[in-house]
């Protein structure tokens, strides 16, 4: 797919809310089983171009963490999805939080 004669990428936005009571320690291990995910799961060589969780500045509706994805295409996305590391840690989010996502495909843009 083409736009303004740029290749579309698929972007990938996830929204985490820890649930209420879940220790500070294991979110903080949440967090730093994150930061090397996308290498874990192949990183460029597997299509995943950009990759950057952090702590969200903004708090007031419950979000604790902001994961930002630029993927090569759907067909990364899915098997990103499927990798047993991203398993291993979607497994043990689903116990302690709820999360939002958010997909598009638009031109990859640098950053200025």
């Amino acid at each position: 797919m083409e736009s303004n004669g740029q290749e579309d990428v698929l972007h990938h936005i996830v929204l985490i809310s820890f649930k209420p009571g879940t220790p500070p320690e294991v979110c903080q291990g949440i967090y730093n089983m994150y930061q090397t995910l996308d290498q874990e799961c192949g990183g460029v060589d597997a299509g995943i171009f950009y990759w950057k969780v952090g702590h969200s500045l903004d708090t007031r509706k419950n979000i604790h963490l902001v994961e930002v994805a630029i993927f090569r295409d759907d067909n990364a996305l899915q098997a990103f999805r499927v990798h047993p590391k991203h398993q291993e840690l979607t497994n043990q989010l689903r116990e302690i939080a709820d999360w939002w996502v958010g997909d598009m495909m638009a031109p990859l843009l640098l950053p200025v």
